[in-house]
């Protein structure tokens, strides 16, 4: 009876250091989340608070005067919706042919044999290192020549490889047994057979990733359409959002920088709400692979 209870005491002692590490571990994510969570809550209270409120020197969270002038103002002042198809033509067709890119490159130099492919992979690896502000003035002058200024095509095609997805896909795919491939040409299926019926069904997650990366980079690109577009009907929501910026608007317009701020984040965390677990199985299963 004694040793039995011995034991029950021993192993309640091992459990208690377990539970406190577990509970240390919730404050803490706890703690960091709410620090990350705070200035998009307060972003978005202060959306529907007048100005002077949120310019108080008395902090608030919540006010007694909620109000919807600053969207009102925002729409008023703006062409929200026409931003807003902008943005979502040139980043839909970004993210798709930045998926199609780099999925077939990934595939080429992860499963094809060739002259110069260990070269062309280490120079793909050296262009990543290569801060982004030095390759603008000459893409910028490419698009002048082939006149893509001020269209549609001229926000679009800078961004149609992406170094970075190439080599997440690259990576994702190595991972696939040759055997599987090898079987299939067996069996007579062809290379682009291969590619869609095979690499493309396995490699969702590694897609889903480079989907969100890209959709997050074109939807917050503010400098390339800054630089290329000069039609106001083609300004995008960043350009909107700079507009509104309290710097140039001062505090009485406060509100209406909320206001904007939430309209072009909104897109953001939807979709990130419906792809976050192929984001984080993605992010799981790609670091994994050699």
């Amino acid at each position: 009876m004694e040793s039995e209870c011995n034991r029950n005491m021993k192993f309640n002692i091992k459990k208690i250091p377990n539970i406190t590490l577990h509970i240390i571990k919730f404050i803490f994510l706890s703690v960091g989340a709410f620090i990350m969570i705070m200035p998009f809550l307060y972003m978005i209270i202060g959306s529907f608070k007048p100005s002077v409120d949120i310019v108080s020197l008395k902090f608030k969270l919540f006010s007694q005067n909620w109000t919807l002038d600053n969207y009102k103002y925002t729409f008023a002042t703006s062409d929200i919706p026409r931003a807003y198809l902008n943005s979502i033509i040139v980043t839909v067709s970004i993210v798709l042919i930045t998926i199609i890119t780099s999925t077939a490159v990934g595939f080429l130099l992860a499963k094809y044999k060739f002259k110069g492919r260990e070269l062309l992979f280490y120079v793909l690896l050296a262009s990543m290192m290569i801060p982004a502000f030095t390759s603008l003035i000459p893409i910028y002058i490419l698009a002048v020549k082939l006149k893509l200024t001020g269209n549609y095509l001229g926000l679009i095609f800078p961004s149609i490889m992406s170094a970075f997805n190439i080599f997440l896909m690259r990576q994702f795919i190595r991972g696939i047994p040759d055997e599987l491939i090898e079987s299939a040409r067996i069996d007579g299926a062809s290379d682009w057979f291969i590619f869609l019926k095979i690499i493309i069904p396995i490699a969702k997650p590694a897609i889903a990733i480079i989907g969100i990366f890209s959709f997050l980079g074109a939807f917050n690109d503010y400098i390339w359409p800054l630089v290329v577009i000069s039609d106001m009907k083609l300004r995008t929501l960043p350009l909107i959002l700079a507009k509104y910026a309290v710097f140039e608007q001062g505090p009485a317009n406060v509100g209406a920088s909320f206001a904007s701020a939430t309209i072009v984040v909104l897109p953001i965390l939807i979709v990130y709400a419906f792809f976050q677990r192929f984001f984080i199985k993605g992010i799981t299963l790609t670091g994994m692979k050699g």
